[in-house]
């Protein structure tokens, strides 16, 4: 009987232990939804627009576009983008420059405590809400993570305010990311089981959608 409780007992804690993140973001008019199993399959869920997929070192976007689905690899993506711009890189803020202030104001978002900071970029000022719970903190990682990986390929200011928060709070215990001003905010974050499938990007090229057959 002590075997068979122990066995149970671990088979929980493994199951615990490899649930997958799912968390809700506001950014500005649109919400998000980031599914994070571990820094090699993360997932980002855009609604109508599509979703853009880390499995492994391969970086995926799926744009949904009319009747089409098109499948990109986020680095040739990223060519083309560059190539439209006539050549202008797409930089990613020096996180150097970024100094972060603790006030003394606190605020409750999603259900989880955090303190207000004051963020100077050298160039710009707003504020943020950061907490020390650990699964905001893994969510945040994973966040910035793949806005790193996708920073080539998609111009986004709020995902280049994340990042360049990332130097200035890694050593100290609030750095779980609810709210940056400026239209990024969480509304939910919990734990599930995700299929492998969810990670697995389809096919490169496009996709067409086409209406069943008539009879």
């Amino acid at each position: 009987m002590r075997r068979i409780l122990l066995s149970t007992l671990v088979a929980l804690c493994s199951a615990i232990s490899h649930a997958d993140i799912i968390a809700r973001y506001a950014m500005g008019s649109e919400t998000i939804v980031l599914s994070y199993r571990d820094d090699q399959h993360i997932r980002v869920d855009r609604g109508q627009m599509g979703y853009s997929i880390i499995n492994g070192e391969q970086a995926t976007a799926i744009i949904s576009q009319g009747g089409a689905q098109v499948v990109m690899n986020v680095d040739e993506m990223g060519e083309v983008i560059a190539n439209a711009q006539q050549g202008q890189a797409i930089t990613v803020p020096d996180t150097q420059a970024v100094s972060l202030s603790p006030t003394k104001e606190f605020s409750n978002i999603a259900g989880f405590k955090g303190r207000v900071y004051n963020v100077n970029t050298g160039t710009a000022n707003y504020r943020t809400v950061l907490t020390d719970s650990p699964v905001v903190i893994q969510a945040s990682d994973a966040l910035r993570q793949f806005f790193r990986r996708f920073a080539g390929a998609m111009k986004n200011d709020r995902g280049n305010k994340l990042l360049a928060l990332e130097n200035s709070f890694k050593d100290q215990p609030d750095r779980g990311v609810l709210y940056v001003e400026g239209g990024f905010k969480l509304v939910s974050i919990g734990q599930g089981d995700r299929p492998n499938s969810h990670y697995t990007p389809p096919p490169i090229g496009i996709q067409f959608n086409m209406p069943a057959a008539s009879r």
